[in-house]
């Protein structure tokens, strides 16, 4: 389970934001900041790849310190995340000749190392055969599609199914995990009556119907529970009436109390009787450079700038998150 919203400010500044859902991972994750020359093996061809832009984000490090990014953003403000896409996701079993094999769980470093834009992703997703290895901490191929977004606003999905590597338009900012990303936007017509405003006076026949604010909302029957169909509804629906957000900060505010609308309590949701919740939750401005986060034990918002680091560097920068509930005490004495 996951959630993504993007969002807009009106002196463009531009957000992607996630929630991180899933089970207690059993190895530690942190910010990573990827230098320009960071080189990578490409396991499915045996070669390394080398970055040729800086990236930040949050992820694991693996074997030969390979990085396995869950979400991040490169020095040119092109963002993307990674979401669980059960049932649907397929990827290739067999190399081909003619085009690059590349292992599914390696497309967003790949992506976010070679490209700029979402249009660069559109012409080259083709050249790209994607291949399914199995991450070794989770024992398994994860079942996983993408959303990314970039300075010039423009949001893609890019899903692998048996119908082969599709890219949609996302024209609603908002994105989860099954089914595919065209049923989802069908669902939403279930949703057009849907408003912020509450209903007017109504008359049915000859009796006019008690109106109270407690009883009366625009938002009634907007689905609460935390599947993946309703948490794309409520994302979508709020991402789209929150009040428009001026600066940075207010467009960081708005992604964030988005996804808090979304987020799902530890205990809430079991799978194979483990709590799967919302981990952590990040935003990263694509116009700042910086990667905002706060975890399920500390609300603190921290933040990671991408600019203020050394981009020609030789190693990975890790930030390790803090799990501590920070608290600002306001008359403490001690």
């Amino acid at each position: 389970m996951c959630t993504t919203v993007t969002m807009h400010t009106t002196n463009e500044h531009h957000f992607l934001a996630r929630n991180m859902d899933f089970v207690d991972l059993p190895i530690d994750y942190d910010v990573v900041v990827l230098p320009r020359r960071y080189r990578w093996l490409n396991q499915q061809e045996n070669r390394y790849i080398t970055n040729r832009y800086g990236i930040i984000g949050m992820g694991v490090e693996g074997e030969n310190t390979h990085i396995g990014l869950f979400d991040g953003m490169n020095e040119h403000g092109l963002m993307g995340v990674i979401h669980y896409f059960e049932g649907f996701a397929e990827f290739q079993t067999e190399k081909q000749r003619n085009r690059l094999n590349l292992a599914a769980n390696d497309l967003l470093l790949f992506i976010l190392s070679q490209f700029t834009s979402t249009s660069q992703i559109t012409q080259q997703i083709r050249n790209i055969n994607l291949i399914a290895q199995e991450i070794e901490f989770l024992g398994t191929v994860p079942p996983i599609h993408w959303i990314f977004t970039d300075r010039q606003y423009n949001t893609i999905v890019i899903e692998s199914t048996k119908d082969g590597v599709n890219v949609y338009n996302n024209p609603i900012g908002a994105f989860s995990n099954s089914p595919d990303f065209r049923w989802h936007l069908i669902n939403l017509n279930l949703y057009t009556s849907l408003s912020p405003s509450d209903p007017g006076e109504t008359i049915w026949g000859d009796y006019n119907l008690v109106r109270s604010p407690e009883m009366v909302s625009g938002v009634y029957g907007i689905p609460g529970d935390y599947s993946s169909p309703s948490r794309f509804v409520r994302a979508a629906y709020l991402r789209n009436h929150i009040e428009e957000a001026e600066t940075e900060l207010d467009g960081l505010r708005n992604a964030m109390k988005v996804l808090e609308y979304c987020a799902v309590a530890r205990g809430a949701e079991l799978e194979d009787n483990q709590p799967s919740y919302t981990l952590y939750t990040s935003a990263m401005c694509s116009e700042s450079e910086t990667y905002y986060y706060q975890t399920y034990n500390n609300m603190q918002i921290n933040a990671v700038q991408l600019s203020n680091e050394d981009l020609d560097a030789q190693d990975v920068k890790h930030f390790p998150i803090s799990q501590e509930q920070s608290i600002f005490y306001q008359n403490r004495t001690k």
